[in-house]
């Protein structure tokens, strides 16, 4: 019996494991995943950025026709952030936000799509961190009724026969708290 649940314990050890990298690497896409998208976020902010300055400077040096062109292209995320940033007086506001940029109305999705890949990362990493968990417990467990193979071999071989009993005795011991342990896991 102890071999058959060394081998069972060794066993579900493995499955675990495998959930484990199953997980961990669900883990890796999805940080990769929030990785390009708050770096395409950055990209797109930067070229917001880009576009607003020019479209400021242009207005500020009287070129009409060039900051209405500029406006004209700005993309809606920042059309609404800079509508509502004017709406604040800038020029004459101390209390207004320094840009648009700074607006509850400037938001890109791409923002939006990292924070849901990072939770989806966070999560996955949790599965695996929990299936590893257990894979070490049953990992454990196969030690421990190595152990009784062991105790269980040796006992015999002794030119005592009390020893050879107390060796059998903490093999049964061991065996049935072993027992005990393995009917508390998951088990796949």
């Amino acid at each position: 019996m102890a071999t058959v649940a060394t081998a069972w314990a060794g066993y579900q050890a493995a499955l675990w494991g495998g959930d484990q990298t199953e997980h961990m690497t669900a883990a890796n896409v999805a940080s990769v995943r929030a990785a390009q998208q708050a770096n395409a976020a950055l990209q797109t902010a930067s070229l917001h950025a880009n576009l607003f300055v020019a479209w400021v400077t242009a207005f500020s040096d009287g070129k009409e026709e060039l900051a209405d062109f500029l406006y004209a292209r700005f993309p809606v995320e920042l059309k609404q952030a800079t509508d509502a940033w004017i709406a604040t007086q800038p020029r004459q506001n101390p209390e207004a936000p320094p840009s648009p940029f700074a607006m509850p109305e400037y938001h890109l999705a791409q923002n939006d799509q990292a924070a849901a890949w990072q939770a989806q990362a966070d999560e996955e990493l949790q599965l695996a961190n929990a299936a590893n968990q257990v894979a070490d417990r049953y990992v454990l467990l196969t030690v421990i009724f190595a152990s009784v193979l062991f105790f269980g071999g040796i006992s015999g071989k002794f030119q005592s026969k009390q020893v050879d009993v107390a060796m059998l005795t903490l093999a049964a011991a061991v065996f049935l708290a072993g027992v005990g342990i393995l009917v508390t896991y998951p088990v796949q």
